[in-house]
């Protein structure tokens, strides 16, 4: 669930070094993003997205997609990603957590998982508890960090945690200051669609390992931090830059 804890805080944008990116462009609307959570956290999710205070892709179309509050079972996500792996989506951010299911439908959930990554259609997702969305080679999981890069206080890491911290805490949104994993992933996503807009060939598997080798985490717990202008950077590097 996303909360609305204490006033927000302004350095988040430093904080993944964002602003040199944006210089550059703020999302194409060739580039669409797919939203899936919980359906009271839609709007606030949409809005770390493509609201005032962060921008990260105000010209990405968003194809929401809501279910229950409570999470997704494999089978009624796979239908869901499904559907939006059918339609435009170039990223597909998971902000719900994956209730349990019979071993027929996670088959199903990982073979829709294979599809997104042979399409390079990335996937971020909340992350949390281990699940067969969460451990998944393709897909990446997204912990919540405070402004100051440490992990954040609701946030419980596995022994070994995979995937990236993002800030998650107080994120301004249309509904007020949005919090948790899923607020982070959002803001991952976002990051991913607006680098794939800056470098619309380099696809969606170079985009998902620029965001790993760009991030940094010194002297901080958990994940690296999701460091956008030095991914940028590094796809800079292999010339995969638009125009």
């Amino acid at each position: 669930m996303i909360g609305t804890r204490r006033r927000v805080r302004s350095p988040l944008l430093d904080l993944v070094r964002l602003p040199s990116v944006r210089r550059h462009g703020a999302g194409s609307p060739d580039i669409a993003i797919g939203l899936v959570s919980g359906d009271n956290d839609i709007t606030a999710l949409a809005g770390v997205l493509t609201g005032d205070a962060l921008s990260v892709s105000p010209l990405c179309p968003i194809l929401a997609r809501g279910c229950a509050e409570a999470g997704a079972t494999p089978g009624e996500l796979s239908v869901i990603l499904g559907e939006l792996l059918d339609g435009p989506a170039n990223v597909i951010a998971i902000g719900t957590g994956l209730l349990d299911g019979g071993t027929h439908e996670r088959r199903v959930l990982a073979e829709t998982l294979d599809r997104a990554a042979e399409r390079g259609v990335l996937i971020v997702a909340a992350g949390g508890p281990d699940t067969d969305l969460t451990t998944n080679s393709w897909v990446l999981p997204v912990s919540s960090c405070a402004a100051s890069g440490r992990v954040s206080w609701f946030v419980d890491l596995e022994d070994d945690p995979r995937g990236l911290l993002a800030p998650g805490e107080d994120l301004p949104g249309p509904t007020g200051p949005a919090s948790g994993n899923g607020v982070a992933a959002a803001l991952v996503a976002g990051t991913a669609a607006l680098l794939l807009s800056l470098h619309p060939l380099a696809g969606g598997h170079r985009v998902r390992s620029a965001l790993s080798i760009g991030a940094t985490n010194p002297r901080r717990s958990g994940p690296p931090l999701l460091d956008a202008t030095r991914a940028h950077e590094h796809l800079g590097l292999l010339n995969f830059a638009a125009g």
